[in-house]
């Protein structure tokens, strides 16, 4: 099982000695056609033109086997087409085969080249399975003792290597009882000593995947807390900035008039309490906003949270909470519900802020005489909400980034003045804790859609632990007060 496994591991390694084993092949060739031309001169009159029929016969399926392997890739894997086993199986037999017959022709099992057999034996061992050398080793066996018998009945004609020598059974016998202990035992030695080796290729190459892994591994976890650290970077140096222009306004006018350039009672003064006023309302928005997304990214053990929330009756009342702003704007607002979803655990303060931040964004962003659609339906046990608006749009450049912290699109800024760039993150995290997805489709200048879905069976880790501890989830009291604002 192991070798089934990994078997395409030795491949690469196998592809090589295939193509070694074929250069090799070709010296073989080149060895048989010269004796075969030049033995009849030297006495080996047997040679002439058997081996040379031989070398022509080997000459052309070694040709075939180089052009087949030639394509194949050097590094290959499990979903490889080309079984270089059979390949080397093919071979071998082959191979054998025009040995067996060059033996005949040289003088049969009196041929000096009957130790050829061991050496292919030994080859084929350390390229294919050992089952495969056994039965070759048999085969070839069985042919070696069919010739015996045909040559002692002379059925078969005994070539002789050196003219005038003649056929001498028990030499013959002799001879195929050490080539079938000698084929047997070099596969046994042979194929202890590869067994091992593939062995230990097996286990370093599972160590070496494994150290891949974990190689991989760590580079992911790094470059993930390099992505933290940029983005918590990030997030502090706009968060800094964000408060440090408001707070600096405020500076500037309680100076001028701490300092008497400006008397406070008169309308100047006036104008800069004023506007020093509406810049600390500002501050106040960003800073409740930062509250509320690190309530949300740290307080999650401690939210309040609650089983079976309807979202029909959540939505339903942010309607009535934002008709006045819809109607400042004489925008149409248009429930479209089909089917109930009640979601199995949610903290409704936090839904109720995350659905308030959409719909109220589609009413700032809207055009006078718009309208607002939410619509509400449920697949497949999951509850699908969307909230559309026939406003300005977002940029193609700005749908990637607008759930970032601080990010306002040009036209939403040139179109509103006040916003924080906080409210998309929040709704952003608050989907996210309660399992849930959040997605943007805009067609600048005509409209967007924002599109979140609820797994109604989701069961949130931390309202777990907290029923399995026997508490009851809640905030903890420490909770800074805030100003609600819309953002």
């Amino acid at each position: 099982m192991t070798r089934t496994r990994f078997k395409h591991i030795f491949d690469p390694e196998l592809l090589g000695r295939l193509l070694w084993f074929g250069r090799l092949r070709w010296l073989a060739v080149c060895a048989l056609a010269l004796a075969s031309v030049l033995g009849p001169q030297f006495g080996f009159a047997s040679v002439w033109p058997g081996l040379f029929v031989v070398a022509s016969v080997v000459a052309f399926y070694n040709l075939l086997f180089h052009l087949f392997l030639r394509g194949h890739p050097r590094k290959t894997d499990d979903r490889t087409n080309i079984d270089l086993r059979a390949v080397a199986v093919c071979e071998s037999v082959l191979d054998l085969t025009a040995l067996m017959f060059t033996v005949h022709f040289t003088g049969g099992l009196q041929s000096p080249l009957l130790p050829f057999f061991a050496f292919h034996m030994a080859i084929g061992t350390i390229m294919i399975a050992s089952r495969w050398t056994y039965l070759l080793a048999g085969g070839v066996s069985l042919a070696a003792m069919f010739m015996l018998a045909l040559q002692s009945s002379g059925v078969l004609a005994y070539r002789p290597l050196v003219a005038g020598s003649e056929f001498d059974v028990g030499v013959a016998a002799l001879n195929l009882l050490t080539l079938i202990v000698a084929l047997f035992g070099i596969v046994y030695l042979t194929d202890s000593v590869a067994s091992r080796l593939k062995q230990l290729s097996i286990e370093l190459y599972e160590t070496t995947r494994t150290l891949r892994d974990r190689t991989e591994e760590l580079q992911r976890l790094f470059g993930d807390m390099a992505d933290l650290e940029r983005r918590k970077s990030h997030y502090m140096r706009i968060s800094a900035h964000q408060l440090r222009s408001p707070v600096g306004t405020i500076q500037t006018v309680l100076r001028v008039l701490a300092q008497g350039y400006v008397d406070p009672s008169t309308p100047e003064g006036m104008k800069m309490l004023n506007g020093a006023i509406d810049t600390t309302d500002s501050l106040l928005a960003v800073i409740n906003d930062l509250l509320d997304l690190a309530k949300l990214r740290e307080g999650r053990d401690k939210a309040p949270w609650s089983q079976a929330v309807n979202l029909n009756q959540l939505l339903a009342d942010l309607f009535d909470t934002l008709a006045p702003d819809a109607e400042e704007k004489q925008l149409t607002m248009t429930p479209d519900f089909d089917g109930v979803a009640i979601l199995d655990w949610g903290v409704p303060t936090d839904l109720v802020h995350a659905f308030e931040n959409l719909m109220y964004n589609a009413i700032k962003y809207n055009r006078v005489g718009g309208e607002v659609r939410v619509k509400l339906r449920v697949e497949d046990d999951t509850a699908v909400i969307r909230v559309i608006d026939r406003g300005i749009g977002i940029p193609d450049d700005y749908l990637d980034q607008v759930f970032m912290e601080f990010v306002r699109a040009p036209n939403a800024k040139h179109h509103e003045s006040e916003g924080t760039g906080l409210g998309l993150a929040i709704v952003r995290e608050v989907v996210q804790v309660h399992g849930g997805s959040i997605a943007v489709e805009s067609d600048h200048g005509q409209g967007s859609t924002f599109t979140v879905r609820f797994y109604l069976g989701h069961t949130p880790p931390e309202a777990l632990r907290l029923l399995q501890a026997g508490n009851e989830p809640g905030y903890e009291a420490d909770t800074p007060p805030e100003i609600s604002t819309a953002s």
